[in-house]
């Protein structure tokens, strides 16, 4: 039976900067690794929401789990 354990957890920012002269949004990601790995989904919304004041513009998150199987 495999077993799986979390080795890294990151969490990218994404920020919606405005609009290119094609109409197209101009997405940036900002990716912060070495989240700890115990952190909460409260807490990461928490983070993701300060992180995200220090940007102009329209914010998401989303995270990334690296696991290793064994």
């Amino acid at each position: 039976m495999a077993n799986e354990i979390l080795v890294k957890k990151s969490l990218i920012l994404s920020v919606e900067e405005g609009i290119d002269e094609d109409g197209k949004p101009i997405v940036k990601r900002y990716t912060y690794s070495n989240i700890r790995k115990a952190a909460t989904p409260d807490e990461l919304v928490a983070g993701a929401a300060a992180l995200a004041s220090l940007y102009e513009g329209t914010a998401s998150y989303s995270t990334v789990n690296t696991n290793d199987l064994f």
